[in-house]
């Protein structure tokens, strides 16, 4: 028991929730149909296959919800296998998980609901792999790259399916296409993190969208139509209104069992860093302070859910996994709060403008990822957290129609510019410098 528990911990628990959404795959719409008095539904297991064929076969552009075109089970069960395959890798490569690791992992759980799955992220791990023996650099050292890099499978399931090509043309094309994208995203990422100074977490999602937005040029030259798409309903609101919480307060309870005396000195330490990158809390602050904080920015936006009656699905449900990963890598409520302020009141005067006050599936997702600005909040302050989600909520939309679509993380693309901006505006505006080094405001 005790090698068991050394194993989860250094695990940062994530073999838990490989078991979690492996239970779910098989048993989750059975209960739902028992539940609402339907009758227990006959062979779950075929219609998890079918479901993951389904989504295997999707074309998995912005914005395609797995849980609509191929029901809950199957989409867990996507979730699932995504979740041990990295683990594996992880162990393969003998790294251990720390805070930026944890994000990543976590990042791929979130958007297997929507636009990742096994087949469309192999070509991207190949090409980091290329580009590591071009180099002649040792492949885990691209680790972090590599978990983040999948922000572009629907560039390979597009050219899969998406184009209509016959499949001895599309099946090659997004092959190379996916391992080009891999190939050049190592030297991206570690570039476009000078851009915006380490005040975007989702900088991988920034690089990936300036590498999504070439494909699309070139396809668009080509004459080769690519099309975005909306496929999701709300019909899994509840479902998710219950995972939710479920998974913030076993988190909290496992951080807490773990060291009940640490746990809070620990996070409240936490609170007073910036997020900047590169800041690994499992490293500073410890495992427990990181379950901690996983639960309480899962509990918080599951409050602001309800509190604003915010419909859920895959796709929303899957951005708040994602999220939650960070908890060890930058994010905490301190420094993330007031960018969710912000960000809410500009969809609120959107509301206004337009005269039409129903809440907008992007403008939820543009919500919820507004969090990638929190270290301009814990390095500015408040004021510069609340521009900086209202910020994000005018510039996100824009930046689907520069990258196609291909570019998951199309919010990190919008948070790397909006980052720059008010990172230049508070350092070089706002701030002026006196010959002892010294810097005073000149707000």
């Amino acid at each position: 028991m005790k090698k068991i528990r050394t194993y989860l911990r250094s695990n940062l628990y994530l073999d838990v929730w490989f078991l979690f959404f492996l239970f779910l795959s098989f048993f989750i719409e059975p209960l739902i149909s028992l539940s609402a008095g339907t009758g227990f539904v006959m062979n779950p297991a075929e219609q998890v296959f079918k479901g993951y064929l389904a989504i295997i076969q999707s074309s998995s552009i912005l914005v395609t919800d797995y849980v609509y075109i191929a029901g809950l089970g199957a989409t867990f069960f996507n979730v699932a296998t995504i979740l041990i395959i990295n683990l594996l890798l992880i162990k393969g490569l003998k790294i251990q998980i720390t805070g930026p690791v944890f994000a990543g992992v976590m990042m791929i759980c979130g958007f297997s609901f929507f636009g990742k799955n096994i087949f469309n992220t192999i070509p991207i791990y190949f090409g980091i792999y290329l580009f590591s023996l071009f180099k002649k650099i040792p492949y885990k050292n691209f680790i972090i790259t590599i978990l983040f890099s999948t922000g572009i499978s629907p560039l390979v399931s597009y050219c899969f399916f998406g184009f209509h090509l016959a499949y001895y043309i599309s099946i090659p094309l997004g092959i190379v296409c996916g391992i080009v994208a891999g190939f050049l995203l190592p030297a991206f990422s570690s570039h476009t993190v000078v851009f915006h100074e380490g005040f975007n977490l989702y900088n991988v999602g920034f690089a990936l969208g300036i590498i999504s937005a070439v494909f699309y040029g070139i396809f668009t030259l080509a004459d080769m139509n690519v099309q975005t798409v909306l496929l999701y309903d709300y019909s899994t609101t509840k479902t998710f209104y219950i995972i939710l919480p479920v998974m913030s307060v076993i988190s909290m309870v496992i951080g807490i069992c773990l060291n009940p005396k640490k746990i809070f000195p620990s996070y409240l330490a936490m609170t007073k860093t910036s997020g900047r990158l590169v800041s690994d809390y499992v490293r500073q602050f410890g495992i427990e302070a990181v379950l901690f904080n996983f639960g309480t920015i899962g509990l918080s936006l599951f409050v602001i859910c309800v509190s604003f009656q915010v419909p859920m699905n895959g796709v929303i449900f899957g951005s708040i996994v994602s999220i939650l990963g960070f908890s060890g890598f930058g994010l905490h409520l301190k420094n993330v709060l007031p960018i969710w302020i912000g960000a809410g009141l500009m969809i609120y005067i959107w509301m206004l403008v337009r005269n039409y006050y129903v809440l907008q599936m992007s403008s939820i997702m543009a919500f919820i990822f507004a969090s990638g600005l929190a270290p301009i909040c814990g390095k500015y302050g408040i004021v510069y957290g609340l521009a900086a989600g209202m910020l994000h909520i005018v510039l996100t939309p824009i930046m689907l129609y520069f990258q196609g679509g291909f570019d998951l993380y199309n919010n990190g693309l919008s948070a790397g510019f909006e980052a720059a901006i008010l990172n230049v505006v508070g350092e070089k505006i706002f701030v002026r410098r006196e010959r002892n080094g010294r810097r005073i405001k000149n707000l």
